[in-house]
């Protein structure tokens, strides 16, 4: 059936069946771009990379948030004018709403009551704000504008290789971060960006997916973050098994990946590379046991109270100041479990995990593909290691990515159910 009609108050209209989330094969292929409505809200998705280029500016936060807000609400309005289908699941955000709501209360209420500012807020909440919008203005064409926005990240970050700007030094340690702030958010964000690619190219193994690895491979072990080593390896396998890739080519792709990096190390001093050697902890950690030591000691000696709701959201950085001493830098938990457990307590714990995993379920549905199987699972575990060495919450840089990979399952999702509603309303 080449074009159906769907009935419907206002009379009948045409329906075009769904197209592939893929390029169809060149030949006979004809230019398919998406409606008018969808184009403010996939450039804004497109932009997220742009935005952390500039995320120590507190403006640009709330610029993005505003710009994709008024993207989400004209994709709605455009689809509702287009006569779009809108996605049945959507009731279920305002269950989400309602949890982040309860979350802003509890937040405000520690920061009225220990000290805070709405920026830090803003900043915890910010990844759920974004899969609310997104996902109640989102259409098909979005897992097209997360890969093209993954691709600019590994790209755009890859031209910065020859000049000073992308380079930084980390003590003695002489890194690659980019165009963001820390090493270890460029490492982090590039493993997502192929792990994106590769699931909008179903995890075949096209050209430019190895390329696009490639470059980020060079980027991850320049970036020298070595818990970073293990979460690009775990994409690669996943990507290499759930392709299909054989052991022999697994084999050859692992040789080619040692040469490119072989090569990279002659013309890169190895000696500025961070060790292995853990027969100093406090080293080998970066001075984090330290801190955790302190931690765990703070939080032996809390009151029931402190326990329950924590001690505000700065107080990991107060206790770092206190041990530091004047004129030394004072740093965060540097672990996410110890963070939310010092700063927020049981309570604030339990309602940030119960959204994570409201939206983890949202974006999963009975009828995905098997191909996709594990890629939420993956991103959460990539998360999840992300933070065993740095807090996460407070950054939407670590933050973002995987609300993406939900995003992307939440719209391959949309489509299935927007398929068998039209075929129920056509019967």
């Amino acid at each position: 059936m080449k074009n159906s009609t769907i009935a419907n108050s206002g009379g009948a209209i045409p329906y075009s069946p769904q197209r592939s989330l893929l390029p169809c094969p060149a030949s006979g292929r004809t230019i398919n771009l998406p409606p008018f409505s969808s184009w403010l809200l996939l450039l804004m998705v497109m932009a997220k990379p742009l935005a952390d280029a500039f995320y120590e500016q507190e403006s640009v936060k709330y610029l993005y948030m505003l710009l994709l807000l008024s993207g989400a609400l004209f994709a709605k309005y455009g689809q509702a004018i287009q006569w779009t289908k809108p996605d049945p699941r959507n009731r279920s955000l305002l269950a989400l709403i309602w949890l982040v709501i309860l979350y802003f209360v509890f937040q405000l209420v520690l920061a009225l009551t220990y000290g805070g500012s709405l920026s830090e807020i803003f900043k915890i909440i910010s990844p759920f704000v974004f899969f609310v919008l997104v996902s109640y203005a989102a259409d098909r064409w979005l897992n097209h504008a997360l890969a093209i926005g993954s691709a600019l990240t590994i790209m755009a970050n890859a031209l910065l290789l020859p000049f000073d700007y992308g380079w930084a030094m980390w003590g003695s340690v002489h890194t690659f971060k980019g165009y963001y702030f820390f090493k270890t958010d460029l490492a982090y964000a590039l493993s997502f960006s192929v792990l994106m690619y590769a699931f909008y190219s179903r995890y075949r193994t096209t050209r430019t997916l190895v390329l696009l690895t490639l470059i980020a491979a060079v980027q991850v072990m320049l970036a020298n973050s070595r818990l970073n080593y293990l979460s690009f390896f775990c994409v690669v396998m996943f990507m290499a098994i759930k392709g299909g890739v054989s052991q022999r080519t697994i084999v050859k792709y692992s040789l080619l990946l040692s040469i490119v990096a072989a090569v990279t190390f002659v013309f890169y001093d190895p000696t500025r590379m961070l060790s292995f050697d853990i027969s100093n902890e406090a080293a080998f950690t970066q001075g984090r046991s330290v801190t955790w030591k302190h931690l765990l000691e703070a939080q032996g000696d809390s009151s029931l109270a402190q326990w329950t709701f924590g001690r505000g959201a700065f107080a990991d950085l107060i206790l770092s100041a206190d041990f530091s001493g004047i004129g030394k830098t004072a740093h965060n938990a540097h672990n996410e479990a110890l963070h939310l457990l010092f700063t927020q307590g049981i309570c604030g714990a339990v309602l940030y995990i119960a959204l994570w995993v409201k939206m983890f379920r949202m974006s999963h549905t009975s009828n995905m593909p098997t191909w996709v199987h594990g890629t939420g699972a993956l991103a959460l575990f990539i998360f999840m290691l992300q933070g065993m060495t740095a807090v996460v919450s407070s950054y939407a840089s670590k933050t973002w990515p995987l609300v993406m990979i939900l995003l992307a399952l939440r719209t391959l999702g949309c489509r299935e159910n927007e398929r068998k509603q039209v075929d129920t309303d056509l019967i």
